[in-house]
């Protein structure tokens, strides 16, 4: 399975903050000089090269600097370039002039606009490519004497700073021979790749002398570990028994009602996310092609209740599509999707043509209004979830059911077959609202990725608008964009939750992509 497709299926949340452990201001625990800092992984990583593995590229900022950086506050900072300037159709970096790839040769821009147009290829760079696929065609150039890298777009994109700027950037070498640098590293980073083994665990070394991470960051600063080992914990229970042990100093989990409380030396930390984004599938022959169908069935169902279903209680209904965490997030919801309402829920069936059976099923031309809802056996919130939508849709007179199944099968069953109705997944990942566009509209699957063949006029129209308007200022046209989704009862999404890192000695800061800030990393006393 690709990894790339492994991340439409992955959480996707908010920035965060960890304060120091053991209580008080986060700067008032004793830093450790050197050290160790021992990170869980939830999944190996067979390749560390961050274009030709999806994983590694998740993890790629240990190893691999980009041109800026996004701080938690999602304020661009300085990277690779210390200044830039951007449009919708083009953007320049001025590089610095003090950074080396880790076998000490210097940077060149040359290097940059090389890496840059290599990711383009799903030859050489499948990994790279896949995660370009929301982003129009582009070209980057380079000026040596300068010292500057312009792309220029084939079309307007309001992110090419927020996406193709904080893009990893492989030193030559690892473009040169991609292969011989799947189990050593090639890039500018704050740690080099030291040792490999299958299955993990990895050790990472600290660079002297690295002066050039966001907004400047260094590696000579009291606290920063001098190794980081990552280890494969494959279930957050375990990961949290090895914590208490002593065993690790942080793990991440997306359900914390799965582990038990790690103990008073842990740091824990709620983090915002949004569990349950539900996709209806519009393609020819599916009862939810028709919106009056679609309509009918979340006017079925009470928000709140759906909600507290999806999170044990503990969380409301979701006020966004997207994670809270994107950029340009917003309440997209809360005055778009219909009203629970169940005698209108019926009329709009009734409307559609839909009647009741003779066993309480509706049907239509001889037809049953059956819906077949997809859904992870791996996650207990989604399968409540999904359980609970199918057992509200039964009293509107669909024979609802519910299929449990592994990711992989869910992709095949979403991506491939197209025999569901429901699918109710974690959402599209993505820090940005245009990486959503191509799983909300376009072609479908395997041309494209829109799984359910949604086609949204005034989506089309807004996402359009959109993209001719710079960064920050592009904000209120993309949440006008999801929203009309909501309106139209394309997708929805059932519930704001937490997910929890967990944290032992160590305090750090977390990206938009949950993974650690590698620069922030400080041991604790």
């Amino acid at each position: 399975m690709k990894r790339a497709q492994l991340r439409i299926a992955a959480y996707f949340l908010t920035l965060l903050v960890v304060a120091g452990c053991g209580g008080g201001e986060p700067g008032a625990a004793r830093l450790a000089q050197g050290g160790t800092f021992r990170q869980v992984l939830g999944l190996e990583i067979p390749n560390f090269h961050p274009y030709r593995d999806q994983v590694a590229a998740v993890y790629s900022s240990l190893l691999y600097d980009s041109l800026v950086n996004v701080t938690p506050g999602k304020k661009v900072v300085s990277g690779l370039a210390a200044k830039w300037n951007a449009t919708t159709t083009s953007a320049e970096f001025a590089l610095r002039d003090d950074v080396t790839c880790s076998d000490g040769t210097p940077l060149r821009p040359a290097d940059v606009a090389n890496a840059l147009n290599h990711q383009r290829d799903p030859a050489l760079a499948p990994a790279a490519a896949a995660a370009l696929a929301t982003v129009p065609p582009f070209t980057a150039t380079a000026d040596d004497a300068a010292k500057t890298v312009t792309i220029r777009m084939a079309a307007p994109y309001s992110f090419i700073v927020r996406s193709l700027g904080t893009r990893p950037i492989v030193c030559p070498k690892g473009i040169a021979e991609p292969a011989s640098f799947e189990k050593v590293s090639a890039g500018t980073g704050p740690y080099v790749l030291a040792q490999y083994a299958s299955g993990g665990p990895y050790r990472l070394d600290v660079r002297k002398g690295y002066r050039w991470g966001p907004d400047g960051a260094r590696t000579d600063e009291p606290g920063v570990p001098a190794s980081i080992i990552l280890s494969v914990v494959p279930t957050p229970a375990t990961a949290a028994n090895q914590l208490i042990a002593g065993d690790v100093d942080a793990f991440y989990t997306p359900d914390p009602d799965s582990v038990r409380a790690p103990g008073p030396e842990v740091t824990k930390v709620d983090v915002p996310a949004v569990t349950g984004m539900g996709s209806f599938n519009q393609r020819p022959g599916r009862v939810t092609g028709d919106p009056l169908v679609r309509k009918a069935l979340l006017a079925a169902v009470d928000p709140g209740q759906a909600a507290a279903v999806a999170t044990g209680g503990k969380g409301g209904p979701a006020r966004t599509v997207m994670s809270p965490a994107a950029f340009c997030s917003g309440d997209t919801v809360s005055a778009n999707r219909p009203g629970h309402d169940f005698a209108e829920a019926t009329r709009l069936l009734d409307q559609a043509g839909w009647a009741p059976g003779v066993d309480g099923v509706r049907v239509r031309d001889g037809k049953r209004l059956r819906l077949k809802v997809v859904t992870f056996a791996t996650s207990a919130q989604l399968r409540s979830t999904a359980e609970f939508l199918a057992g509200e849709w039964k009293k509107l007179g669909a024979e609802a059911v519910v299929e449990e199944v592994t990711v992989l099968a869910f992709i095949t069953v979403t991506q491939q077959s197209g025999d569901w109705e429901l699918a109710l997944g974690a959402g599209v990942t993505g820090s940005l609202p245009a990486d959503a566009a191509p799983f909300f509209s376009g072609p479908i699957p395997p041309q494209g990725r829109n799984a359910g063949a949604i086609d949204n006029p005034e989506y089309l129209r807004l996402i359009g608008q959109a993209a001719s308007v710079p960064d920050e200022a592009s904000c209120p046209v993309w949440r006008e964009a999801e929203a009309a989704l909501v309106k139209r009862a394309d997708v929805f999404a059932v519930a704001e939750t937490t997910a929890i890192w967990f944290a032992r000695k160590a305090r750090f800061e977390v990206a938009a992509d949950t993974t650690i800030v590698p620069t922030s990393i400080r041991l604790t006393g």
